[in-house]
């Protein structure tokens, strides 16, 4: 497993314009001379390293991530990921800042919780996200062609999202979506089938890359306990037997 260096494209930089990462759409040449368009974020070595692992280690645990790039950037490294060229779940279902919060905006968020609830990959990535401590998935850093789902944005994951609740918004998604029973079952089974090989795999390449850190030991510290941890993020039903409060 391997973290490729590339080199931006003077220039070629535009705002994505969703987020409040400060993302950039650009150009970037790989080493074998290619030019690929790429999203570009940067950010503290905390949140390069971490972005840059979790994207290796979800694309080697089998869920589709945009390539990851290290690129040399005029104030150290960032973070570069393949251009999918195609929108967030925010964007395809007209989900904007625009929209104030009331019925209108709950029904736009029902309905991609919905979606997101639907899709195929969404117990491995919320399995994942339990394994990395994503606090901070929603609908803008799921991609949707209507077809093709892709998860990105990782950079507050392995603790770098000081801040955040410690929560699993996948989980909290599928209970919106009333999915809670199938969706929970199935991440658990996913959770006791990870592959722990590529963990350590992911963390080396990311470390060679980027001499920091090592997150193969946050994740290493979760993946024992990570079915119940997952089962935690659901309520469980009220015990009948119990007394009354």
């Amino acid at each position: 497993m391997k973290l490729e260096a590339a080199d931006l494209v003077r220039g070629s930089e535009t705002p994505v314009g969703d987020g409040l990462t400060g993302a950039m759409r650009c150009i970037l040449t790989l080493p074998n001379g290619v030019k690929r368009a790429a999203v570009v974020k940067t950010g503290s070595i905390g949140e390069v390293t971490a972005e840059s692992f979790c994207a290796l280690l979800l694309k080697a645990w089998g869920l589709d991530v945009p390539d990851p790039y290290i690129v040399r950037w005029p104030s150290g490294f960032a973070f570069g990921s393949a251009d999918t060229g195609y929108p967030s779940l925010k964007q395809r279902v007209g989900i904007s800042d625009q929209i104030p919060p009331g019925p209108i905006r709950d029904a736009a968020e029902k309905a991609a919780c919905a979606l997101v609830a639907s899709f195929a990959d969404t117990p491995l990535a919320l399995c994942a996200d339990e394994a990395i401590g994503n606090t901070d998935r929603n609908l803008g850093n799921i991609l949707w062609d209507g077809r093709r789902v892709s998860w990105i944005d990782h950079a507050r994951c392995l603790e770098e999202g000081e801040g955040y609740p410690d929560r699993n918004l996948l989980a909290v998604m599928a209970m919106l979506a009333g999915k809670e029973d199938s969706i929970a079952k199935s991440a658990v089974a996913q959770a006791l089938a990870l592959n722990r090989t590529v963990i350590l795999e992911a963390s080396d390449a990311a470390v060679e890359a980027l001499g920091h850190g090592d997150p193969a030991a946050f994740v290493a510290k979760r993946i024992n306990t990570l079915a119940a941890r997952i089962i935690s993020r659901f309520p469980a039903p009220a015990d009948l037997l119990s007394p009354a409060p």
